[in-house]
């Protein structure tokens, strides 16, 4: 199967919700369990969130949503808050930050309350829509549709925060990120997309230099994000694709992530030990990627069918990641993946390629850390998937000691042709210490065939013989036009053997077939009549003996 179909059916399965560059390090598409929420909302063009004291906070039009890390909705709402663009929460999740684009304001919001404790008047900078906070200070990106965008710095230890100019103008509000002595701007809306970087170390921002977009291919930037010390840089690009790091001292890029090919990148967030990269794509075959932030190394890939990951909309939650979606049918979703900064595990899952219709299939594997170490008894998720997607639970399937297991199936079909690839899909549902799991093996099952060969005990050098046989795919006749290979071999007291391949023979389509032959010397022929098999149905061979005097 191909990655993206396998990916795809990750995120069908119901038990787990799912499943380069300088970096070119690849890996199967590990499952994820996850749950989508409907956020009841379908008029909101904002696409950000934010996740702090445990509640995770979600724009919709003119009021904020907010949910638990479980993912499920508290009831809780902040309302009155006009054309609600991006969030920022402070360290200890007391106090979130909102751009207000509809009334020029930022919005301080009492998390405990979840009331508005103060309004900070930026009409003179309008439409405020991005925002990155380190401590207290808040930098504020704005502009509306005339092209006079830019960066403001608010003091939130000030009683009334006097906005301070950072840079110069911009055509839409840049996208923002600060930590550590860095606060980086990304130019927007451009096709080469410049990313200013600023050193905070004296406290007023001074321009440290400029990531330049020509040199390093940065078109049409949709998101930043920094490591906490803030000299690494994480960018999401919809060209070249893919996502891109880069060091904030040197500024240049240092690796990427992903070949681009898949999908555009439009998200990008960092864990909190900056360990892992979720990396957010849309119109491809992968929404959710997880990566190695060290290696590049892609650790599980995830995917939602029928809805489409939004711009700048990926955050960690401890070891789970949160990401909105917007649903075919233009619903706003609350994506949470579990368990995805865990240690990993290894699936591993093998089983014949082929076998016949009517046998059971044995599938064998093991279940381990990343290091090889068995994790003991586990109950593993079976899944059968017959032809035409038809799905099936296997249950009772449990690791032993070691962590190999073993389970035998015989598949039924339901429908004709009643032969096809069935696809064995493992789960591990993880643990509170290590991430879950996920492998598939694929058997062709087929027809088994059978072939006879008859013809004359006995014959006389010079005179012709005649064979005949039958070949039969299971219960019906073979595939129209089939072919037999037949050899001779003479055996000839005190020789090992001489074999000559004979012209190949038709099969009729009530699958009976003759064929002659015209022994020239004395000896023990021996005939062996054999099917190749085809897509459908698997090989078979007969022999036949004469004594020629």
């Amino acid at each position: 199967m191909s990655p993206s179909l396998v990916r795809r059916l990750a995120a069908y399965c119901g038990a787990a919700g799912l499943i380069t560059g300088l970096f070119t390090v690849t890996a199967p598409a590990a499952s994820a369990a996850g749950t989508t929420t409907d956020l009841g909302v379908t008029d909101s063009s904002a696409a950000d969130l934010a996740v702090g004291g445990g509640r995770v906070f979600v724009p919709a039009g003119d009021r904020i949503i907010v949910a638990g890390t479980d993912g499920n909705l508290t009831g809780g709402v902040v309302t009155g808050l006009p054309g609600v663009q991006e969030l920022a929460v402070n360290a200890d999740g007391t106090r979130l930050y909102a751009a207000l684009a509809g009334s020029n304001e930022v919005a301080e919001i009492d998390t405990a309350r979840l009331a508005v404790t103060r309004r900070i008047d930026l009409s003179a900078h309008p439409c405020p829509s991005t925002l990155a906070l380190l401590g207290e200070r808040l930098w504020v990106g704005h502009g509306c549709d005339n092209g006079t965008g830019g960066v403001v710095g608010l003091d939130l230890s000030a009683s009334a925060p006097a906005p301070v100019v950072v840079g110069g103008q911009h055509l839409r509000p840049p996208a923002l990120a600060a930590a550590g002595d860095t606060l980086v701007v990304g130019q927007t809306a451009l096709h080469h997309a410049d990313i200013l970087v600023y050193d905070l170390g004296d406290g007023a921002p001074a321009l440290r230099g400029t990531i330049d977009s020509e040199k390093w291919r940065i078109d049409s930037l949709r998101d930043l994000t920094l490591s906490s010390d803030g000299g690494t840089l994480f960018s999401a690009a919809d060209s070249p694709g893919h996502f891109t790091r880069y060091d904030t001292r040197t500024l240049s890029a240092t690796g990427t992530y992903d070949d681009g090919l898949d999908g555009y990148s439009c998200a990008v967030a960092l864990s909190s030990d900056g360990a892992y990269v979720a990396a957010g794509r849309q119109w491809g075959s992968t929404d959710l990627t997880l990566y190695d932030a060290a290696t590049g190394a892609e650790l599980f890939a995830a995917d939602q069918p029928d809805a489409e990951l939004l711009p700048d909309s990926v955050a960690f939650s401890g070891t789970d990641v949160f990401a909105l979606l917007r649903s075919s049918t233009d619903r706003l979703l609350l994506w949470r993946v579990t368990g995805v900064a865990l240690p990993a595990t290894k699936l591993t899952v093998t089983a014949p390629a082929d076998a016949y219709v009517g046998s059971p299939i044995t599938v064998e594997g093991r279940l381990t850390r990343a290091d090889g170490e068995a994790l003991g008894l586990k109950p593993l998720t079976v899944i059968q998937y017959l032809p035409g997607w038809t799905k099936l639970p296997i249950t009772g399937v449990t690791t032993r000691e070691d962590g190999t297991f073993t389970f035998q199936d015989t598949p039924v079909f339901e429908l004709p042709p009643y032969i096809g690839e069935v696809i064995y899909w493992v789960f591990w549902d993880g643990d509170d210490g290590h991430r879950r799991s996920s492998a598939s093996v694929t058997v062709t099952v087929k027809r088994e065939a059978t072939l006879t060969l008859t013809g004359p005990q006995s014959g006389v050098a010079g005179t012709a013989v005649e064979l005949s046989g039958v070949l039969a795919a299971g219960d019906r006749p073979p595939s129209p036009e089939s072919t037999l290979t037949v050899q001779r071999t003479l055996y000839v007291k005190g020789t090992s053997g001489k074999t000559v391949k004979l012209p190949p023979v038709r099969v009729n389509a009530d699958g009976t077939y003759t064929f002659t032959d015209t022994p020239a010397n004395a000896g023990r022929y021996s005939y062996l009549a054999s099917y190749a098999g085809d897509g459908g149905t698997g090989p078979a061979q007969a022999t036949h003996q004469i004594i020629v005097k």
